[in-house]
């Protein structure tokens, strides 16, 4: 990467992660070791086409309206079933089990993608179907990483549905169990929907770290031995991770040493 490329990349991140969002001249020169000369050339081009916002009375620099448009455009073009589609079908190639993605839809999930060889699970969770979001392992991954009052909120109104002789329905047996979930970082469920049939699943969170959707498998109870289930947690805690930094969750400023090293090179 140029050298000139670097210094703006580097300008506008420790901008945007600087105290109060903005930094002056001083600042950003001692900080990124580039000589004032240059740094007053970079920091006029960045604020021609509004990159860069220079407050005259305390001569501090913020992040620019241009930067946002851009952020903006950006997001308008996620999309979590475009994205999450080849997420998913990578998760069922490395595990080879039924693999879905669902986002909730009320006191429902719906299930918007899936991967399965022919099975009777794959027929019971086809796309389009809604899925409980309190008895699903796949709901369930949402739910309990919602903030505090939604999940109150969400039980207070909620009638437990006893699907199977292994499904929770009391109120404080739920909440233990959202509890182990937020936890663990997954959800593991065995017969509690589906008789015989154990649901793990994960969260995948957007930009302000909420979650969005869930990536989830089934496996017949048989199946489930430790080891596989193990594997299949890391796989799917993997690839949601994945999917939730595209989605612009847990984003951190680029280390400078990557910078730096991009510019020796």
């Amino acid at each position: 990467m140029a050298k000139s490329a670097l210094r703006v990349l580097e300008i506008m991140e420790f901008v945007a992660t600087h105290k109060a969002g903005c930094a002056t001249h001083t600042e950003i020169s001692q900080a990124l070791g580039i000589p004032k000369s240059s740094l007053t050339a970079l920091l006029t081009d960045l604020q021609r086409p509004g990159y860069l916002e220079l407050d005259r009375e305390t001569g501090r620099y913020a992040i620019g309206s241009q930067v946002m448009f851009l952020a903006h455009a950006y997001l308008r073009n996620l999309n979590i079933v475009r994205l999450g589609t080849p997420v998913v079908h990578d998760v069922f190639l490395k595990l080879n089990v039924y693999t879905t993605m669902v986002i909730p839809k009320g006191d429902m999930c719906l299930v918007v993608c899936s991967e399965s060889l022919p099975s009777p699970l794959a027929h019971s969770l086809s796309i389009g179907q809604h899925i409980p979001m309190l008895h699903s392992a796949l709901g369930r991954a949402i739910l309990a990483f919602l903030e505090p009052e939604e999940v109150e909120r969400f039980l207070h109104d909620y009638t437990p549905t006893p699907y199977t002789d292994r499904t929770k329905t009391g109120i404080e047996e739920v909440r233990k169990a959202l509890a182990q979930v937020r936890k663990a970082g997954f959800a593991h469920m065995q017969g509690e929907y589906l008789p015989g049939i154990i649901g793990i699943a994960v969260p995948v969170f957007n930009l302000e770290n909420r979650p969005i959707a869930a990536i989830g498998i089934g496996i017949p109870a048989v199946e489930g031995t430790t080891e596989f289930e193990k594997r299949i947690c890391k796989q799917l805690l993997h690839s949601a991770d994945t999917l939730s930094r595209r989605l612009g969750a847990k984003l951190k400023p680029t280390p400078s040493k990557l910078l730096r090293k991009g510019e020796e090179e």
